[in-house]
């Protein structure tokens, strides 16, 4: 995994939030762990973009810190955005 970027931001009702940005490279039916996310449902969202042209690749999560990616290419370098609670 690329270099990444962490943000923890204090929500109105004193909930904390972590938004994690990166690159990481997918290949067809792969798995990404965000490690900075627990194994625990604190994970709310995951988006992958291709950077060869923007588009969005098509990824699951299922109330943890690991995202499958389908459909997509043989590595495949793409940008991440994944947002949630911190735990």
């Amino acid at each position: 995994m690329a270099d990444r970027t962490e943000t923890i931001l204090k929500g109105i009702n004193g909930i904390y939030f972590r938004i994690e940005l990166g690159e990481v490279v997918v290949s067809i039916t792969d798995t990404v762990t965000l490690d900075q996310f627990s194994s625990t449902s604190n994970l709310l969202e995951a988006y992958l973009i291709k950077k060869s042209d923007g588009s969005e690749m098509t990824c699951t999560h299922a109330a943890n810190n690991v995202v499958t990616i389908t459909g997509a290419g043989t590595n495949l370098p793409c940008f991440y955005i994944a947002y949630g609670l911190k735990t």
